[in-house]
């Protein structure tokens, strides 16, 4: 309490506040260093983490500056340009945090020292939860997305499958040449039209290729409904995918998926659509098994397949679905884009599309189907194949791989369990040994004395990529490119429609399409 003493002087009293401020003043002085030390413990244990995730972020190769928490996700472009923002800045490789790190690889000689020399230390897939979720049958299963034994036991037999049931006999270009003698019924039956979409009669052609190879039968031109509803499906949901910008938040944030309505949107409606896709499936594998039998040679890929099945605990029905629907849906759509690709630089481009025709017709002739037996004779159909997936490069992302141990890469030290991007669409449009990338010019593929391909180029031509993860069915990919393409320049003439130019676009999917747009197609 404060004392009151009467003034000598004037008689009034004068009170002594002391008792009271000293306590107010104490208390307030108190506070202040309680916030002093607070703010001081804050901007302390911000410094250590800033510290902390800076020294963290020094043990991977350098790349652009990362920000915490959001790593270089305000800088990555998901449309065209992928992750290959910063290759002109950085030599070949470098760490972009998503926010958790992945090593971007930009040039042909590094990919090959990592997937070639190095192969087995990069060959585990890298597998993101939520793409799982949308994209996986099965958990770890099929030869794309799987990792471990079991992605050794899937492709293994899948290789031999394909090796035993065709490349090694002709059973597989057989079964290609019968698709095009369709494709090339179906191009006749529109020969009075002013124009055409190639779209349709190379799309039927390469999936009943493939549809033949895994399911044991053809579906002919009049009746492909089930093809058509499954190819539109598919592409539907490539759409989708690309299109939708909250899965690549749940791609890095996979709590999203868990959010109600969220969660739908970004990842359960792509995933809706994927098992429409895995139900065409099955159901021809039903259908092909109908007509089983254990102790016959097997005529399609589900009965060798389910032969192997009793001698290996790896192989089963859910893996078969697996490997089916990856075979199918990547390999029908990745052929087919190459080869409407194909029609619109040759139409664009006559002086070589003339070329072209005029060694067709010198070593095959003009009655015969084109046979794999002419393509060594042939050297400037091989340079017109690699230049047209050289400048397609329809892949705008590579299949991410991860490290399965520490290893090392151009004297950086790359931890293990790192995300790897091998960048083959940079590579094939950037490359210095591609002079003039954006040009199509098969010729640069020919060397000087024009004997023989320029190994160099074909080298970094790499639309399969390379190594122990390279695709499983590029065998069968280059059997109909090579047949498809010459079987089709042997008979037609493909042309521009008047008036119109030709749209070299790519769209901004995972597979880089077409748009799509008429030919005239002119018999020969």
């Amino acid at each position: 309490h404060a004392e009151c003493l009467p003034s000598s002087q004037s008689g009034q009293y004068i009170c002594d506040v002391s008792p009271l401020v000293l306590p107010l003043l104490s208390l307030s002085l108190s506070t202040l260093n309680m916030s002093i030390v607070l703010v001081a413990l804050i901007s302390a244990s911000i410094i250590y983490a800033l510290l902390k995730f800076y020294r963290f972020t020094a043990k991977f190769p350098p790349g652009p500056f990362p920000l915490p928490f959001l790593g270089n996700l305000h800088q990555v472009d998901f449309g065209p340009r992928q992750f290959s923002l910063f290759a002109k800045k950085f030599s070949g490789l470098y760490t972009v945090f998503v926010p958790i790190p992945m090593l971007e690889i930009t040039d042909y000689a590094l990919i090959k020292e990592a997937f070639i020399d190095h192969g087995e230390d990069y060959v585990e897939r890298n597998q993101l939860p939520v793409l799982d979720d949308i994209l996986t049958y099965c958990k770890n299963g099929g030869v794309i997305n799987s990792s471990g034994d079991n992605w050794r036991e899937q492709r293994r037999a899948a290789l031999s499958i394909l090796r035993d049931f065709g490349m090694g006999r002709n059973v597989m270009e057989e079964k290609v040449q019968r698709s095009i003698e369709q494709y090339l019924c179906n191009l006749r039956a529109q020969e009075g039209k002013a124009s055409i979409n190639m779209r349709w009669p190379i799309q039927i052609m390469v999936a009943n290729i493939i549809n033949e190879v895994l399911f044991g039968y053809l579906y002919t031109v009049d009746d492909c409904d089930g093809l058509v509803k499954f190819v539109e499906q598919f592409d539907d949901l490539l759409q989708g995918i690309a299109s939708s910008a909250l899965l690549p938040l749940a791609t890095v944030f996979p709590f999203i998926r868990r959010i109600p309505i969220l969660g739908y949107y970004a990842v359960q409606k792509h995933a809706d659509k994927m098992r429409k896709v895995y139900q065409y499936v099955i159901d021809n594998m039903d259908r092909a098994m109908k007509t089983y039998d254990p102790e016959a040679e097997p005529t399609n890929f589900v009965h060798a397949y389910t032969q192997r099945m009793s001698g290996n605990s790896y192989l089963d029905r859910d893996n078969l679905i697996q490997t089916c629907t990856d075979f199918f849906s990547a390999g029908q759509e990745t052929t087919s884009t190459t080869l409407r690709w194909a029609m619109l630089f040759l139409a664009e481009n006559q002086p070589q599309q003339d070329r072209l025709r005029e060694e067709i017709h010198r070593v095959i002739g003009k009655e015969r189907l084109p046979a794999m037996t002419d393509k060594h004779n042939m050297l400037y159909t091989q340079a017109t194949l690699h230049e047209i997936q050289r400048l397609a490069n329809i892949l705008r992302y590579n299949v991410f791989r991860k490290t399965h141990k520490s290893t090392e890469l151009a004297g950086h030290t790359i931890p293990e369990n790192m995300s790897i991007h091998a960048d083959i669409h940079y590579v094939m449009w950037n490359d210095r040994h591609f002079v003039n990338p954006k040009e199509y010019r098969p010729e640069r593929y020919i060397s000087e004395d024009g004997a023989s391909l320029r190994k160099d180029l074909v080298d970094r031509t790499i639309p399969f990529s390379i190594g122990k993860r390279s695709c499983a069915g590029e065998g069968l990919a280059r059997v109909e490119l090579f047949l498809a393409l010459t079987a089709t320049i042997q008979h037609y003439r493909i042309l521009p429609v008047p008036g119109h130019t030709i749209d070299l676009t790519q769209q901004p999917l995972f597979i880089g399409g077409p748009i799509d747009q008429e030919l005239r197609v002119v018999p020969v």
